[in-house]
């Protein structure tokens, strides 16, 4: 029908004509067995999307922690993309968080390849100003993603582990590999409020500190941040 945007494909994309090509054969009859939706609906839903003046795609952990997580908002990506609905006020992509200071951790640096405001660890100049601060030397490799860290397990390149209030053994995409994983450690020691599946595989369990028995922030997936006081001892 072709509903997507072929004026702003043109000035702001690449590789559309491969993309158009390789999902030509996925027609919403081909598609509705798989997806578990009426071809009708799935033409509706493209076409109100599609033909929108501003458009948003809101997703949440359901697509981001697929196993094919990765491709799955890469799809996302490509069909706002083809339809235009980015780089516009009310248009774009929005994936939601899972928990509420997933949004702050990531700000403060918790991700593997950044330092803090999401500076690239392989920027020397950046690196140094927080070396500077920190006064310690930073590596300028990046860290692995939580994926990888269970493939560098079962590679033998991980031996041992601390996890503080996180569930991999619910959370990994591939259960029985993350798992698998756990089990290979020569010493786990986890951090959390429960017994989770993780700490089953520890050798060693620390308790942590619940919402009310510390201060701190929180901030949303709209960068508000919110302070918390401790209400218990």
């Amino acid at each position: 029908e072709g509903l997507y945007n072929q004026a702003y494909i043109d000035a702001h994309t690449e590789g559309f004509e491969a993309l158009k090509q390789s999902v030509a054969h996925s027609t919403p009859e081909a598609m509705s067995a798989l997806c578990g939706v009426a071809p009708d609906t799935i033409r509706e839903v493209a076409r109100r999307y599609a033909n929108a003046e501003k458009a948003m795609i809101f997703w949440g952990m359901g697509i981001s922690q697929h196993t094919h997580g990765t491709d799955n908002a890469r799809c996302l990506i490509s069909l706002a993309l083809a339809c235009g609905h980015t780089g516009r006020p009310g248009t774009g992509l929005h994936p939601l968080r899972g928990q509420n200071n997933v949004q702050g951790a990531s700000d403060a640096g918790l991700i593997p390849m950044v330092l803090p405001d999401y500076q690239p660890v392989g920027d020397s100049q950046l690196r140094a100003a927080f070396e500077e601060l920190w006064n310690t030397p930073l590596s300028d490799e990046p860290g692995l993603t939580v994926v990888e860290v269970m493939n560098a397990i079962h590679a033998g390149e991980v031996r041992g582990m601390y996890i503080v209030g996180e569930n991999p053994a619910m959370s990994d995409p591939d259960l029985t590999h993350a798992r698998a994983a756990l089990g290979k450690l020569e010493h786990l020691v986890v951090q959390d409020l429960f017994i989770t599946e993780t700490a089953q595989f520890a050798d060693v369990i620390l308790p942590a500190s619940a919402w009310p028995e510390k201060d701190g922030t929180v901030t949303n997936t709209n960068r508000q941040v919110q302070l918390g006081r401790a209400a218990l001892p």
